[in-house]
Order: C-alpha cells, then structure tokens, then sequence
C-alpha cells in the first residue's frame, strides 16, 4: 500500500481554521452584528432591525456601490454602519477579509450568513464551474466565516451564527437545482458547528424560511427581520434549527 493516505495531517495544507488558530484573537462585542451577504430586501431589513435595536453593524457584499447605497440608507438609525467588499465566490479572499476584521477590537459577537447564488438552473445542464461557483457561495463561504470567527468567540466564550435557510431544504425542486442542495448542505453544516462550537458557548443555527420573501405579505422581511433578532436574544432552550413560517 501507498505510504501517503488521504487526510494524512503531515501531508494536508493548512486550512482557514488553522490559520485563523494562529493568529491572536482579537476581542469581540456582543453588539455588533456581521451581515453576509448584504442586500436588498431581507438583508436590508436585518440589517436595520438590528441597528434600531443599538448594535454596530459590518455589511458584506460583493459590490462596493451596492454597499455605499445601503449603508446611506441605514445612516437614519444613529448606528455605526461599516463595509467590507468580499466575494463569496471566493472563500479564500473572503476568509481573509473576515480574518481582519476578528483581529481587531470589538469584531462581531453575531453573525448572520445570508449569501446565496439564488439563479435558476437544473442539475443536467449546469456546468462543473457554476455547481462548484454555487457551492462556494451557499455553503464553504459559510464554513470559512465560522472557522475565521471561531477563535475570537471562543476566547470571549461566547457568540452567535445564524445562517439563512430556506424551504428548499425540505422541499428540493429540479429548476432551482443549486439552491436546493445548497440550502441542504447548508444546514448540515451548520447543525454540525454547532455541536463542534456549543462547549466553546457558541450557538450556531439555522434559521428556515419555509416561504417566498415578499413585502406585504405574511413573508415581509421587516417580519422575517424580527424573528432574526428573537432568536439572537433567545433566553430559553437553543436549538439547531429555528424557522419562520410566516405565522
């Protein structure tokens, strides 16, 4: 047999985690949210439930202007609004973004990871290059986030991560093929942080949107937005899995 195994710890490279690991923490603040994938509608509405409600907030996006404009249109909430421009696309550049940002005073004691690919497609006729482009924003960027974060929360002994979960988890559906496996991996990942990070008092947690997001509708961000900041403040019982039906 081959002297070399798979998964041999000599032989691998070093991961986010690792690296992350070898840095100095930086120290962390209760109060300031991390919002990934920041946009409109349901990122938007977070964003402020969150910032009318006292915290600092750091929104991520991949486009600088999208940023600009949305943070101007926090400026009415008094909170510090702060930006990153990071591609979820690229968990390595993302992760050393969010790596600078755990390095310093006050990073966030909340995340919540709302990037998602989100286009239509079908397994068999989507190319190698976007099922993995897909992946990368549904669910590794997602991972690398937890991992970056992880040390700083782990020396505070606390902090919270909420990835955005959605129906298509129960319910997969072939046009929306990326989306669906994404939001599946997505919660077993996140189920499985969560067992790896409580000891540490860190809580992890999906939060399942079993409906379309529309304004207006029993799916309003605004009320979508709201249950994201009960479940943060939640003092009972924490579980993996939280969700928003719409009730």
């Amino acid at each position: 047999m081959p002297d070399e195994r798979i998964g041999d710890h000599d032989s691998r490279e070093s991961t986010t985690a690792d690296r992350a690991e070898a840095a100095n923490p930086g120290s962390v603040d209760a109060r300031h949210l991390l919002l990934v994938g920041a946009g409109p509608g349901l990122g938007t509405a977070v964003a402020r439930r969150f910032a009318v409600g006292g915290y600092r907030v750091t929104l991520l996006a991949r486009s600088p202007d999208g940023l600009s404009d949305m943070a101007g249109s926090l400026a009415d909430t008094g909170a510090k609004i702060d930006t990153i421009a990071a591609d979820a696309s690229d968990p390595d550049d993302l992760g050393a973004r969010v790596g600078e940002l755990y390095l310093g005073h006050g990073a966030p004691g909340v995340i919540v990871y709302n990037a998602v690919l989100g286009a239509p497609d079908r397994l068999l006729s989507s190319s190698v290059a976007h099922l993995q482009t897909a992946y990368s924003v549904d669910v590794i960027s997602a991972i690398v986030v937890a991992q970056v974060a992880a040390p700083a929360m782990r020396a505070a002994g606390f902090g919270t991560i909420l990835v955005t979960g959605g129906g298509f988890a129960d319910h997969p559906i072939p046009a929306l093929a990326t989306v669906s496996l994404g939001k599946a991996a997505l919660r077993s990942a996140a189920t499985m942080l969560g067992a790896d990070l409580e000891p540490d008092g860190i809580r992890v947690a999906t939060l399942t949107i079993a409906g379309q997001i529309a304004a207006g509708t029993s799916f309003d961000p605004d009320r979508i937005a709201e249950r994201y900041w009960e479940v943060v403040h939640l003092d009972g019982p924490w579980q993996p899995e939280f969700r928003f039906t719409g009730e």
